[in-house]
């Protein structure tokens, strides 16, 4: 499943229109909060996946 859904993803991309590495910050905490709350359920296994989940799709596309 995709984090944050399309429609949370245009709410932080309006609410930090300006504030780019804010926003980048943001979604770091959130993906190592969830890493760690996965590993936990997992035997310690981090998702290897969460990158792409959580932060590439705010990256500029050029």
């Amino acid at each position: 499943m995709a984090w944050p859904c399309s429609p949370a993803k245009l709410t932080l991309l309006a609410r930090y229109r300006e504030r780019k590495a804010e926003l980048k910050d943001f979604l770091v905490r959130q993906r190592e909060t969830a890493a760690e709350d996965l590993a936990e359920l997992d035997s310690g296994q981090r998702p290897a996946d969460l990158d792409d989940r959580f932060t590439a799709w705010a990256e500029p596309r050029g």
